[in-house]
């Protein structure tokens, strides 16, 4: 069934150089819909299941960019193998991942992240891969805890970290901080996300996209904070 939608490559691990299975998602998946938080759901699969690459011989866990287009650097390699010593890893390769796979790759993915130093972005990109991972299951309260960390990553990211990275806009990871924060039902801190993007004339020029996508999400949070206050008095 799997096999409608993916295919198994191997691939040379960037830090043991052996060759490791990954899974590669097929390019014709029907899109079914997107969630506020730019959660794509696509029929039969959930490719962010896929997106955290993981070595089946040494652990090493990120994602395609670190296996494929971005050589990992001298300094990085050698704490990864520091990291790595004298551990035994068994992680068998499945083409098709499941829930607790796919979550086991993600932590190891912040593990080596938050080692390594790697942007707070890149971290936050992880907890709300993780936080799309369960929101095909019943887990609401680990969705919710991911998308917690993520929105609180990316709102330090912004502060302390200098944009574009990784092709994101710091107005990009405030939307999605607001949005995350939206779907937890705290309306206070998904307004302080957004209302710096509706008040940046740069944005409203050079991203109008993001800017209607914020504008609906403004009018959709008001509505939804009118009806919390509703429903306290």
């Amino acid at each position: 069934m799997m096999a409608e939608y993916t295919y198994t490559v191997e691939k040379p691990c960037p830090v043991c150089g052996e060759k490791t299975h990954v899974t590669k998602l097929k390019a014709r998946l029907i899109t079914l819909s997107t969630d506020e938080d730019f959660c794509v759901h696509y029929q039969g699969v959930n490719p962010y299941r896929y997106r955290v690459w993981l070595c089946e011989h040494c652990g090493f866990a990120a994602d395609e960019k670190q296996f494929a287009d971005e050589p990992l650097s001298a300094r990085d390699k050698a704490k990864i193998q520091e990291l790595l010593e004298g551990r035994t890893i068994n992680l068998p390769y499945h083409e098709e991942r499941t829930v607790e796979e796919a979550i086991r790759a993600y932590k190891l993915g912040i593990y080596f992240a938050e080692r390594l130093g790697w942007p707070l972005q890149k971290q936050a990109g992880y907890c709300m891969g993780m936080a799309w991972v369960y929101r095909d299951t019943e887990e609401r309260d680990k969705e919710n805890e991911m998308l917690r960390s993520a929105a609180e990553l990316y709102e330090k990211s912004v502060m302390t970290e200098h944009y574009p990275i990784n092709g994101m806009s710091d107005s990009m990871a405030l939307y999605i901080a607001g949005a995350a924060y939206y779907r937890l039902e705290d309306y206070e801190k998904a307004t302080q996300m957004l209302s710096q993007i509706m008040s940046d004339q740069e944005v409203r020029k050079n991203d109008t996209k993001l800017f209607e996508r914020t504008q609906n999400l403004w009018i959709e949070l008001r509505e939804k904070k009118a009806e919390a206050e509703k429903a306290d008095n």
